[in-house]
């Protein structure tokens, strides 16, 4: 049976992801480590292309990129355009590829998923133990076995 299938990837997961964009496997819900590590306490760590050392920031075209494995692709700008391109790539016979710029620290509460990935429990970092405080009060809501 065909299901519709939509991944979401960042910088990171579009150029690791090589493998799968070119054998057409996909892997749904993952997330970029950076939204980790600030969620628990952390500091980045080399997560974005912009913060890491560089003597020039290089620019990558994701869509070229993924024309070059075999992909449809295309760069959007705004969700309006967004929404057109995802209706025309439903339709296409093989793997599309959108483009779109983000804020990689903005989110919302939609979908109301909660990933339990672990806080550590001792840290002289402030933000470290706030991180705990919010995990361990999270973990009091998980719903198990839903």
């Amino acid at each position: 049976a065909e299901q519709e299938l939509d991944v979401f990837l960042g910088e990171a997961e579009g150029l690791l992801a090589v493998e799968q964009l070119g054998t057409d496997a996909a892997r749904a819900g993952h997330h970029v480590a950076l939204g980790w590590q600030v969620a628990t306490g952390g500091a980045s760590f080399n997560n974005l292309l912009r913060n890491t050392a560089h003597v020039e920031l290089p620019i990558i075209d994701f869509a070229a990129h993924a024309a070059s494995l075999g992909a449809l692709s295309s760069k959007v700008s705004g969700i309006e355009k967004l929404e057109g391109a995802l209706k025309k790539a439903r339709k296409a016979k093989r793997t599309t590829v959108i483009v779109i710029d983000t804020d990689p620290l903005a989110s919302t509460g939609a979908g109301g998923a909660w990933w339990d990935v672990a806080v550590p429990e001792v840290s002289e970092r402030d933000q470290v133990r706030a991180a705990r405080k919010r995990y361990e009060t999270a973990r009091k809501a998980q719903r198990l076995g839903d």
